[in-house]
């Protein structure tokens, strides 16, 4: 079928350049379009995204990324590949109660291509064009991302993140004749992915790309022949680690089954000078083919973003091979959503509701408050954060950070219920768990609070200090610390997502009651969302313990 095409024009090339980005090969064969893009910023770089995928990309990289954030996600990228393919990617997720679902689309094509013939023999044999084809390949994906804890008990798994993609495939070529006709094929397979969120610097995720065997639908079928072809499994493992607040460090190593395919590496770095601007830099190792077998084209990427009330605009530079005409630039726009915006809804509807109330005069602090870079004028929870810090109740970082949108530790929550009651503990630890190292800082106050019957452990004599706190447990633990009383039965729904009978519905209607959720008053309340650090600021602030220190404090009784 390709050899029609070959020697026409420089057109021609495009098709085997494609095929070696894609495969590996000069041979034509199913492809899978995210090998190519997968939008401009995992693009700038360099493809190394499988542990950091956080937005609408993961569709095409890592579906488990999906559950790292809760916004509407959009995505697109266009682009002029190799010079003459145009490419086209569009992908969209949202969150339901069910986790969240993305779906995605790619299309490569290429028109206006000459069919030539050889006519004449000797000094006169010429090649001749007689007709043109269009090619074009596409693939649509639908995936899923969701948080472990989703299908398991008392909210374990919090920080790992599963996701699968369903994949459908199809190209070839229209028009041209009977020399082209039905060279066409589709096909489906799957990705698997997973997310491990380690703690609040690193992260590790792995990827099994089209992992459907055969037998199970993974291929891909010529409609001219009846040619079945198996799509390769392509396994990607990579890591993400947050060296400074504003400067990430991406790895990513894959490995094809196809034969002959070396493994490549995938290295990318994103640094945001300002809030709004990211600089990004890559290597997006590629196999090609050499006369003395297949090597490794090293393709350096780079990449400007720009992010402002959750839109994004992303531009990418990436080499393909040593040849600098085939450089492509790509283009993207997309949302993202930021959780500053949700929090500034959120400070809007309480605002609303206090106005509501009886005015109550606003108390300006008069000793210094502790203030944090990455906590602005206007925050929604400024007040509760500064408070807190300046009581000793909450601390900040050594980079003068808060990380308000931090998800809290159920090791972190213990410290804080302690020390919000005004406890001193010292170094003893009555109550252990094997899974707490008796010389840790949370030790002894996680000893307290269970003493206390704040929280509990594990069955199995663990304690689990670095899973993160859902709302619904949160509010089962501060309903029992603020000594609230949880009626057994319930008429009414607390919030219009939380079933009366609801495990957690009880202490969350005690919690509401006593104000400690006002922040989410209008809202939905959200029972398998994590609690962040400036919501665990926010709910602290209102509990009684906490109002008559802060009281003290902003009168000039205490600093």
């Amino acid at each position: 079928m390709l050899s029609a095409i070959i020697n026409a024009s420089m057109k021609q090339l495009f098709f085997p350049l494609l095929a070696v980005v894609l495969c590996g090969s000069t041979a034509m064969a199913a492809l899978d379009l995210s090998e190519i893009g997968v939008g401009a910023r995992p693009l700038g770089l360099g493809r190394a995204y499988v542990g950091l995928a956080d937005d609408a990309n993961a569709i095409f990289t890592n579906p488990a990324g999906l559950a790292r954030n809760k916004n509407l996600n959009l995505t697109s990228m266009s682009g002029a590949l190799l010079g003459d393919i145009n490419y086209v990617l569009i992908g969209a997720a949202n969150e339901s109660p069910l986790g969240k679902f993305g779906v995605g689309y790619i299309n490569a094509a290429v028109t206006a291509i000459p069919l030539t013939r050889l006519v004449g023999s000797g000094p006169s044999l010429e090649a001749q064009q007689y007709d043109s084809t269009d090619y074009g390949s596409s693939l649509v994906l639908f995936s899923y991302g969701s948080k472990l804890s989703r299908f398991l008990r008392n909210g374990a798994g919090q920080n790992v993140s599963l996701g699968a993609t369903l994949k459908l495939l199809s190209q070839g070529f229209s028009g041209g004749g009977s020399a082209m006709q039905n060279a066409n094929g589709s096909g489906m397979d799957a990705d698997l992915g997973v997310l491990w969120e380690t703690n609040s610097k690193l992260s590790l995720g792995l990827t099994l790309q089209n992992f459907l065997p055969a037998t199970f639908g993974g291929k891909f079928t010529w409609q001219k022949n009846g040619v079945i072809e198996g799509i390769p499994l392509i396994t990607r493992a990579g890591g993400h680690y947050a060296l400074w607040s504003n400067l990430d460090l991406m790895c990513d190593y894959e490995k094809s089954q196809a034969v002959g395919r070396p493994g490549v590496f995938h290295l990318g770095s994103e640094f945001w000078p300002i809030e709004t601007l990211a600089l990004r830099l890559g290597l997006d190792q590629k196999p090609r083919a050499t006369e003395s077998g297949v090597g490794v084209d090293n393709n350096l990427t780079a990449g400007v973003g720009f992010a402002f009330g959750g839109f994004t605009f992303d531009y990418a530079y990436h080499q393909f091979g040593e040849l600098s005409e085939n450089a492509t630039h790509f283009f993207s726009l997309g949302y993202r959503g930021t959780d500053r915006e949700k929090l500034r809804e959120k400070a809007a509807a309480e605002k609303k509701n206090r106005r509501s109330t009886i005015p109550q005069p606003e108390i300006v602090a008069k000793p210094k408050l502790k203030s944090f870079s990455d906590v602005p004028d206007g925050y929604w929870a400024k007040k509760p954060i500064e408070y807190l810090s300046t009581l000793g109740i909450m601390g900040g970082y050594g980079d003068n950070t808060f990380r308000p949108t931090q998800e809290l530790t159920r090791g972190e929550l213990a410290v804080l219920l302690v020390k919000a009651k005004g406890f001193t503990v010292g170094t003893d630890v009555r109550v252990r768990f094997k899974d707490v190292p008796l010389q840790s800082f949370e030790a002894p106050y996680i000893s307290f609070a269970v003493e206390r019957k704040y929280i509990n452990g594990y069955p199995d004599k663990a304690f689990r200090p670095q899973n993160r706190v859902t709302r619904a447990e949160g509010a089962m633990i501060l309903a029992r610390w603020a000594g609230l009383y949880q009626k057994p039965k319930l008429a009414a729904r607390p919030f219009p997502d939380m079933p009366v009978d609801h495990w957690a519905s009880p202490a969350v209607a005690a919690t509401k009651t006593a104000g400690l959720f006002e922040y989410l008053s209008g809202q939905s309340f959200g029972p398998k969302l994590n609690l962040t650090r400036a919501e665990a600021a926010e709910i602290i602030s209102k509990a009684p313990f906490a109002k008559k220190q802060i009281e003290k404090l902003i009168s000039g009784g205490e600093e």
